[in-house]
């Protein structure tokens, strides 16, 4: 399958258009529609579908959109391994993380990676630990950083720190913070906790079924600035890493109080495919990631 063809149909999936796709690519727009349609040919498949702002994909060109953007990814990275062969790493290496430690880490990570690696190009998305997940294993990012990640012979763990979980509660409401809250008294505060799938809400659940404790949970909100927005306006509690609670504007105002009998914590880990071959790059990018973000770092002491 040619591979231009594939980058072709991506690029206006991606944007849903062929006038901006071009635009992109560098490519005229004539011949650009000529490629996707070669690729619709060689399918035997219509993989998009003309509408008033431009073109979207159609059942067929959704499935596909994976896989091509998978073989797309197995190429460069075969590419990045011959060239690593005589050369430092260079290339492109994309790393997914949720959006408190994404965040962390860019402060940190792009000045040291920029420096030793100044012909590869790097890129940081944020996503939830379910979505990192699926994303590793599509091969649409390199190397992810999530809490608790599903034990799989796909993926390849790697511990980095563990944090503890605290409860949060809204300014006057609980004034806690040299004292601790029991598991078994979780169920008297409404909780506002991420919807499901949530590796944090699979834990604290988790841990409140094998306690015998009925939770309270109001609100499912997603995000972590959301849900201490609402902590703050008096709606609810919530359960976070102490860090997360530190980035807020509010962060003084809030009730924070350990939780004990049993204590929660989670481990953020570092995450790889153990289905294909790890780049060079992607490899010394791990190295950087464990020594900002494991064990001694300037985060684990947070």
């Amino acid at each position: 399958m040619d591979l231009k063809r594939l980058e072709c149909f991506v690029r206006v999936a991606e944007l849903g258009s062929y006038t901006r796709a071009s635009i992109v690519t560098s490519m005229p727009q004539p011949t650009l529609s000529r490629q996707v349609r070669q690729l619709e040919v060689e399918l035997n498949r219509n993989l998009f579908v003309r509408n008033g702002r431009g073109v979207a994909l159609t059942e067929e060109g959704a499935c596909f959109l994976p896989y091509a953007r998978t073989m797309l990814s197995h190429h460069e990275r075969a590419m990045q391994a011959l060239r690593h062969l005589n050369n430092s790493p260079v290339g492109n290496v994309v790393i997914g993380a949720p959006p408190f430690v994404g965040r962390i880490l860019t402060k940190r990570l792009v000045t040291a990676f920029r420096d030793l690696y100044p012909q590869a190009t790097l890129e940081i998305i944020e996503g939830k630990g379910w979505t990192l997940h699926e994303w590793l294993l599509m091969g649409r990012i390199d190397v992810g950083v999530w809490y608790n990640p599903l034990r799989s012979t796909q993926l390849d763990i790697r511990p980095l720190v563990e944090k503890e979980q605290f409860l949060i509660s809204p300014p006057g409401k609980l004034r806690l913070r040299r004292n601790a809250v029991p598991f078994r008294e979780l169920g008297k505060y409404p909780l506002i906790l991420p919807s499901q799938p949530n590796t944090q809400r699979v834990l604290i659940e988790t841990t409140a079924a094998a306690a015998n404790v009925e939770l309270d949970i109001p609100l499912r909100i997603d995000g972590s600035n959301f849900i201490l927005e609402l902590v703050h306006q008096g709606h609810g509690h919530t359960i976070l890493p102490r860090y997360i609670v530190e980035e807020s504007p509010h962060a003084r105002e809030f009730g924070i109080s350990r939780i004990v009998s049993p204590s929660l914590t989670t481990m953020l880990s570092l995450v790889t495919s153990s289905q294909r071959p790890v780049t060079k790059l992607a490899q010394e990018t791990g190295k950087l990631i464990r020594r900002f973000l494991g064990a001694g770092s300037e985060f684990a002491a947070r």
